[in-house]
């Protein structure tokens, strides 16, 4: 469960700073909701896909190899 926390709080951080940074060369408002938003969707999915991705990668005796 901490995996998933620490990965959503960090790409909801990297989602702010890109979309601060984002908004002004792209001519529109920075909208720290929608960063919000896309930063949490972002950080289920790399917390969900990681794992599994790098289980598949090399096999080893840790819990995340019997992902499938």
């Amino acid at each position: 469960m901490g995996r998933y926390i620490i990965t959503i709080i960090w790409s909801v951080i990297y989602m702010m700073v890109v979309g601060f940074i984002a908004a002004p060369l792209t001519q529109s408002t920075f909208n720290p909701v929608e960063a919000l938003i896309i930063g949490v969707v972002f950080g289920i999915l790399f917390a969900a896909i990681i794992p599994t991705i790098t289980a598949h990668s090399h096999k080893d005796k840790s819990k995340y190899s019997s992902l499938k």
